[in-house]
């Protein structure tokens, strides 16, 4: 069974914690999202934040998406747990997209300090047609002072090993899952302070490894 692009809900969840990174997310992250040539249905921006400063307000966010995608987003407190590498902020935005369009969404991470290339929902999309499929994984290119490098892009689902000795090419600001398989995998966990996307991968490795057709790559950077 196949379903079509126009049928498949993408929510693309943002976190962000910090005046020393507002410029990345207002410049880098969430325009990459704006400039999508499919774009997401929701943005969810979640703030880790204290509350009572206003370095950054929900005019802010919405400046960065043209026209009625201003509708498309939401600005949210994170109100679970704070710190511990943004998952109180993560699972506060995978809520949030399990309440509005229910678990066969997609969820689509992306880092306040890295961006999507304009095709990466469009690309990941096209990779999950088959109604099987739960977890998509596209290619990461590291930018640094030396230039750019490839991460490798994982052929076949990551096993649970494969996270223990290396990356396998696979971290937060590539993750696309469907919504259902990010709950039945137990969320991001608020308990680690560090490799939460790893720790979030080997429980979706474990649960999906064995359904036929749960998992496609890209091919693509």
């Amino acid at each position: 069974k196949r379903a079509t692009m126009a049928n498949l809900l993408v929510v693309a969840v943002v976190a962000t914690h910090g005046e020393e990174r507002l410029e990345l997310l207002l410049n880098r992250s969430l325009p990459s999202v704006n400039k999508q040539s499919r774009p997401v249905d929701l943005v969810v921006v979640v703030s880790d934040n204290d509350p009572v400063s206003n370095f950054l307000e929900r005019e802010d966010i919405e400046s960065c998406f043209d026209g009625t995608s201003k509708d498309k987003v939401r600005f949210l407190q994170n109100e679970r747990t704070s710190r511990m590498s943004s998952t109180g902020n993560w699972n506060t935005g995978i809520l949030e997209a399990l309440s509005t369009f229910g678990g066969d969404c997609w969820v689509a991470i992306l880092d306040e300090d890295d961006e999507w290339h304009e095709s990466h929902v469009e690309t990941c999309l096209k990779s999950s047609t088959s109604q099987e499929c739960q977890w998509v994984v596209s290619g990461i290119v590291r930018m640094g002072k030396t230039g750019k490098s490839k991460e490798p892009i994982p052929d076949l689902i990551p096993l649970a090993k494969d996270f223990f000795t290396t990356n396998p090419g696979v971290q937060g600001s590539n993750l696309f899952v469907r919504c259902e398989a990010l709950l039945k995998a137990g969320l991001f966990d608020e308990k680690l302070s560090s490799t939460t996307d790893r720790d979030l991968c080997i429980r979706l490795s474990d649960i999906l490894h064995d359904v036929d057709s749960s998992f496609a790559s890209t091919g693509e950077y």
